[in-house]
């Protein structure tokens, strides 16, 4: 049986994704049930901490391959999850760091990975495959965790069988990527832009990392003035909790639906083009979110699922670019660096969110995050459109 970079790729990242995901709504859930919350916060800081080295995880994952690090990361993260049984703050701190690294080392591995096995003509399909089976692990996750609830006696029992089925998923995601048969490395034909990396001097690498950085963090930051309060503003908006799960589920089967149109599509797409209508477009939908808190919920639903859309779009042709910017031989690093910075950005939105929710309400929230998405959306063409590593730039 041959499977291809695409098929292997995508079914791992439904496994991996839903176990992920199965965890984080266990965990505080079984945390709570225990009156181990304290520990639950702990545990989290210090697997953002962790994960936020995700530069020296792109290192390694360069020099130790990227397939070969992807096993390694899913089965220390798998180890690190199944720790998650324990509430006990010493074994929270050491399984929460463990997690944490095995993340972070399968996320930034997954893109050396692929530019090892890939044409350029192949890496939009590959990133929309890959997208679109995040999301559906997320689906995965998040309904298999609801269920395994629905059947539990107690919501204890149901928190701590979801933490003992996630870890699994994970395994599972391990065997595959383990065993499933290879497809057969792809030699690069543009020899051309491989000639081109080895003429890259430090400050060239250095300044293709910085630009990344400063789009992560802006990025990063808008996010986490949006996803962490959704379930919040939807409430405010006038829908009752369960509506507003039921928004949350269409809102994941847009992005399935968007991603599937991007991967069976993007051969013809320009991604800078695309990226900069998709993202203007998610910043006047999250400013539109904000005028509709006191319409309804029916057009607060429309406008946050056609956000969601636009976003899923927006972030398959931003790893599209990505990897057309970035020197092969340093892939690993720089997306590195790009996640941590996400990550900075993420933390600091998470620190201001709260204060502009108080402060402005969830309408000051939205406007505030709408405005930063669509200069985004001018930023990353500005910053990106003039490197020139890889030739899917130049028909952009």
């Amino acid at each position: 049986m041959r499977v291809g970079l695409r098929g292997q790729l995508g079914l791992f990242t439904v496994l991996f994704a839903g176990g992920m995901w199965m965890s984080k709504i266990a965990q505080p859930l079984y945390f709570e049930q225990l009156g181990a919350l304290v520990a639950f916060g702990i545990g989290y800081a210090v697997m953002a901490v962790v994960g936020g080295f995700s530069f020296a995880w792109g290192a390694f994952a360069d020099r130790f391959g990227g397939l070969n690090s992807v096993r390694l990361g899913t089965l220390i993260y798998g180890i690190g999850i199944a720790g998650r049984v324990m509430t006990d703050v010493i074994p929270v701190v050491v399984f929460s760091a463990i997690a944490g690294a095995g993340a972070s080392l399968v996320l930034v591995a997954i893109r050396p990975w692929v530019r090892a096995n890939a044409s350029d003509e192949e890496i939009p399909k590959i990133v929309g495959a890959r997208n679109l089976g995040h999301q559906a692990g997320i689906l995965l996750g998040t309904v298999g965790a609801a269920s395994v609830f629905a059947l539990a006696a107690t919501q204890g029992d149901g928190a701590r069988t979801a933490l003992l089925i996630a870890p699994t998923l994970v395994a599972a995601a391990f065997v595959w990527v383990l065993f499933s048969p290879q497809p057969p490395a792809r030699p690069r034909m543009e020899a051309q832009p491989q000639q081109a990396d080895l003429g890259l001097g430090r400050r060239r690498y250095v300044a293709i990392a910085a630009k990344l950085a400063a789009i992560g963090v802006l990025s990063g930051f808008y996010v986490s003035l949006v996803a962490p309060y959704l379930p919040l503003i939807l409430t405010n908006g006038g829908a009752t909790a369960a509506q507003a799960a039921l928004i949350m589920a269409f809102m994941s089967l847009a992005q399935i639906g968007a991603t599937w149109l991007f991967s069976r599509h993007s051969k013809v797409t320009k991604p800078f083009g695309l990226f900069t209508i998709t993202e203007v477009l998610t910043g006047i939908m999250t400013a539109a979110a904000a005028l509709a808190l006191g319409l309804g919920v029916a057009w607060i639903a429309i406008i946050f699922i056609l956000r969601a859309a636009f976003v899923s779009i927006a972030v398959a042709a931003e790893e599209t670019i990505q990897y057309a910017v970035i020197p092969a031989k340093a892939t690993g690093f720089i997306f590195g660096i790009s996640q941590t910075a996400f990550l900075v950005g993420d933390a600091l939105g998470g620190v201001l969110g709260a204060p502009l929710w108080m402060g402005l309400g969830p309408e000051g929230l939205l406007l505030t995050a709408g405005i930063i998405t669509v200069v985004n959306a001018g930023l990353l063409p500005l910053l990106l459109r003039g490197v020139r590593t890889e030739p899917l730039v130049k028909v952009a």
